[in-house]
Parts: C-alpha cells; structure tokens; sequence
C-alpha cells in the first residue's frame, strides 16, 4: 500500500521533470529535402548543375534564438577561408519565434565558380560567388544523413549541414563522393584522409 501511494505520489513528479528536460533539451531535430517535386524543373536544375535542398529544423532549443550560415572553404587539408552566407543576429525580424524554422539552400557550380543563394521564408540571402578548381573532378554537394531521415544536434556548438566536393579517387581509378560525405570522418579532415585537394563545408550556428 505504501509502495502504490509513493509511486501514485511520483508519478506528478516524474512527467514534470521529463517535459522540462525536453523543453530545455539542448538537441534540434535537423531533416532535409533533396530535389524539387516538380520532374520537369528538376530536370533543368539538373541540365544547369544547381543542387536544391531545404533544410528543416525542430526543437524548442531554437526558439528565440537566431542562425548564422558559413562557408568555409579548404585547400590541401587546411582551412583557407571563412565566409559568411547569411547573418542577421540581433535582428528581431529574423528571430526564430517558434519550435521550426526552414531554409532553402541552392548552389551552382559553373565554369568557374561555385554560385550560392539561401531563401527563407521571410528572406532571401546575397547571391555569392567561390573559385572552384576541377582538376581532381566535378564538384558535388553532398548531405551527410545517409540513410537517415533525421540528425539530432546539439545547439550549443555549430555545425555542418551540407560539403560541396570533388570525389575521393579509389586505387583502381574510379571515384565516389558518398564515401567520403557518408564517413565518419571529422568533415573538417576530408582533404587530408581522402587526399580531396579542395572543398568547402556549409555550417550553421544558433545564437542568442
């Protein structure tokens, strides 16, 4: 009887603390849409090399909070350059007022250049332009979800949603690109374990 009144007693206690550990959770829930639903545009999307993919993002870890969006960009294994795609912190507008916000990210790659451009739902970034070099091999964007639907993150520290490379070439000649994006591997080490001479990796951090 004393056991049924504690647990009776507990219980009130217990799913409080659970929803406030899940309201003040730290991880956002990260999920993307690669591609247009529209064949016909996608197929011109395809013919122009312009990758499309919206990004999603879930918690209540965002709210009130605002997001930077990075390019970085590597050569021979180091970080050479840091730019930044989309930044208005401090700007009430862009203040994430609810548990999701979305963006859409599309880059193109050129002839000699890499074309990027986020459009939000509110916004729409600069259109900016990066050097490409494609003596290694085309360059393409790659996800790093695999075969998953949805990545938790944690908010308190940035991090990469999407890597614009060329392939990791394999002893037999032949290339792959998902070996590399779909690794293990710390993105940050991709030139030097996969000896890719030059890539960039899109980063986002939330902010106060």
């Amino acid at each position: 009887m004393n056991q049924l009144l504690l647990l009776i007693f507990l219980i009130p206690i217990l799913t409080n603390a659970q929803a406030k550990s899940i309201e003040h959770s730290d991880v956002v829930n990260v999920s993307i849409q690669n591609g247009l639903e529209d064949s016909n545009l996608q197929t011109l999307f395809d013919f122009e090399n312009i990758n499309y993919s919206e990004f999603s993002f879930q918690g209540e870890s965002i709210k009130g909070k605002y997001f930077v969006i990075r390019m970085k960009e590597f050569s021979n294994g180091d970080l050479i350059n840091t730019t930044t795609l989309f930044d208005e912190s401090g700007n009430d507008y862009f203040k994430i007022d609810s548990t999701q916000t979305s963006f859409k990210f599309l880059s193109k790659i050129g002839r000699e250049d890499l074309k990027t451009w986020i459009r939000g739902n509110r916004f729409g970034s600069k259109k900016l332009y990066f050097p490409i070099d494609e003596d290694n091999g085309n360059y393409v964007a790659k996800d790093f979800f695999g075969a998953r639907t949805v990545l938790e993150k944690n908010i308190n520290n940035p991090f990469y949603i999407l890597a614009i490379i060329t392939p990791n070439r394999n002893p037999d000649g032949s290339a792959s690109y998902c070996r590399v994006a779909q690794s293990e591997i710390d993105p940050d080490n991709f030139g030097k374990e996969f000896n890719i001479p030059h890539y960039y990796l899109v980063e986002i951090e939330f902010t106060n």
